[in-house]
């Protein structure tokens, strides 16, 4: 095999910079991973992220969530997303329909009581194969462990879990 030679743009300009009309952020196309709509902040330090099956012996970028539900019930987080599209599975993100939450006592659901819909909360139950209480509590440790390590991304202790329904197609949006 010989050399390489790079190809001459041939009376052509190369365009330093994004192309016109280009959307960024909370405007970019519904499912493109953002950091603009996640309070977080970040520090370079040693921290072990696993790459290529290995822990990182160098400094990496870790990124610190700021939790914004701090301090909320669960029954409250509940009730304000149940029912509500949003994306989850970051940062391979994945519309679904907020179908109920949980902590490790309970998990909240919507159900419908002649016409009003209405929150309810069912105890987990004692065995684990079931997703009971240790079930749970292993689901909300992976999660956490799954994100610091792998991604660099300190969630803090995983207090509630939000169980999302995929929604297939792409919809349109609104935003505000």
């Amino acid at each position: 095999m010989g050399p390489f030679d790079l190809p001459t743009l041939n009376g052509l300009h190369l365009v330093k910079g994004l192309c016109d009309g280009v959307q960024l952020g909370i405007h970019a196309m519904p499912g493109f991973p953002t950091l603009q709509t996640l309070p977080h902040t970040s520090q370079v330090l040693h921290h072990s992220v696993n790459v290529f099956q290995a822990d990182s012996r160098n400094q990496s970028v870790i990124l610190f969530i700021q939790n914004a539900w701090e301090g909320k019930k669960t029954a409250d987080i509940a009730e304000q997303l149940i029912g509500i599209r949003i994306f989850g599975n970051w940062p391979f993100l994945v519309e679904g329909m907020v179908v109920a939450v949980s902590d490790s006592h309970f998990k909240y659901e919507k159900t419908l009581f002649g016409s009003v819909e209405k929150v309810i909360s069912n105890p987990h139950t004692s065995n684990p194969r079931d997703g009971g209480m240790g079930g749970w509590t292993r689901r909300a440790e992976r999660i956490e462990n799954w994100y610091s390590k792998r991604f660099g991304v300190v969630t803090g202790n995983v207090d509630v879990l939000v169980h999302l329904r995929p929604l297939k197609g792409v919809s349109e949006l609104s935003v505000g």
